[in-house]
């Protein structure tokens, strides 16, 4: 409640400049309806909330000056923040078979963390439209700073499966994964799937057994870039260069698995490489991946399947960067 004095200087305030004086109820957010809106950039680790509502227009509110309709508006979405987000984020996939909701149910202290978060959202914008009728505003949060501490705390990662007979290999730099396209879905009646992203994943032998997820990875480079940098549709390497260095070991996933198709099947010779050797094991552990998901870019071919059958061929094909076409060279000038 406001203090007496206040309240005189208030309406004093009000009737020197001829404004409407308003009880405390009608200066309040009035009540409105608002939209919710979340998207998840893999590429990016970050997810996306927006909350839409009408500008205030109530008999009260009419004649007020836009700013003040508009800071009334945004007052009312950011009272509605904290249940949307809770709402949204409950959303997100954390492995091939759950999501955030699925982990509140089970554990309620997983909703007190996430509304926790809601102060240090990152704020992008408050924006109106031209008409000035409605208000749209943007939140994010990390994915890998924020909320993957949600779904597990390693506090030292378990060691990798290290591999008993020798097997040709040598240190790369990083790892990159081909994941693109359909993939055969392991586990189901011969169907094909597309990799879908979570904020964990599962590395499996073809005959099922996990050799890489998140208890085996360094907790401290899960919070600064999750298990594996994702690139959606795009084999331009130069943006990860310090995530998979200069040398990386590239294969080509062999299959997908999971009632959510999250988890990757690698060939067990591509397994031989990595775990071969120490410093590529270290790879895993260190998150020095990357996943190439998504349809396949127009500029690149499909693989050969015959590539299974014929070592000679070529898994796949890749060209870097799309074509760029040549500039025409200038017309030499006679003399």
């Amino acid at each position: 409640m406001l203090g007496w004095s206040l309240r005189v200087w208030i309406l004093l305030l009000l009737a020197g400049t001829n404004l409407p004086v308003l009880s405390e109820e009608a200066a309040a957010p009035p009540a409105s309806t608002a939209t919710t809106e979340s998207s998840i950039d893999w590429t990016a680790g970050r997810f996306y909330l927006t909350l839409r509502a009408a500008m205030v227009n109530t008999e009260a509110t009419r004649e007020m000056a836009a700013p003040k309709r508009r800071y009334l508006t945004e007052q009312t979405l950011g009272a509605k923040l904290e249940q949307a987000f809770v709402a949204e984020a409950g959303k997100i996939p954390v492995d091939s078979s759950r999501t955030l909701a699925d982990l509140e149910a089970e554990d309620p202290a997983v909703t007190a963390r996430l509304s926790a978060l809601v102060p240090s959202l990152r704020f992008h914008y408050s924006r109106v439209d031209e008409a000035y009728t409605s208000l749209e505003m943007r939140w994010s949060a990390s994915l890998w700073t924020d909320l993957l501490p949600l779904v597990s705390e390693v506090a030292e990662p378990n060691p990798l499966t290290r591999l008993i007979s020798w097997s040709p290999s040598r240190d790369f730099s990083g790892l990159v994964i081909f994941a693109m396209g359909n993939l055969p879905w392991y586990g189901t009646n011969k169907l094909m799937a597309m990799w879908s992203p979570a904020l964990t994943f599962r590395l499996l032998s073809p005959e099922g057994e996990v050799l890489f997820d998140l208890s085996m990875a360094d907790p401290k480079a899960l919070e600064e870039a999750g298990l594996a940098g994702l690139s959606l549709g795009k084999f331009n390497e130069e943006a990860w260069r310090d995530r998979i260095g200069n040398d990386p070991l590239r294969i080509v996933a062999r299959g997908v698995f999971g009632k959510n198709p999250g988890d990757l099947i690698l060939a067990r010779d591509d397994w031989n490489k990595i775990l071969a050797r120490p410093a590529n094991r270290d790879l895993l552990v260190g998150g020095k991946i990357l996943i190439l998901w998504g349809p396949f870019p127009d500029y690149t071919i499909k693989p050969n399947p015959d590539s299974v059958i014929d070592v000679n061929q070529p898994a796949i094909q890749v060209i870097p960067q799309p074509p760029v076409e040549k500039a025409a060279e200038p017309a030499s000038s006679g003399h």
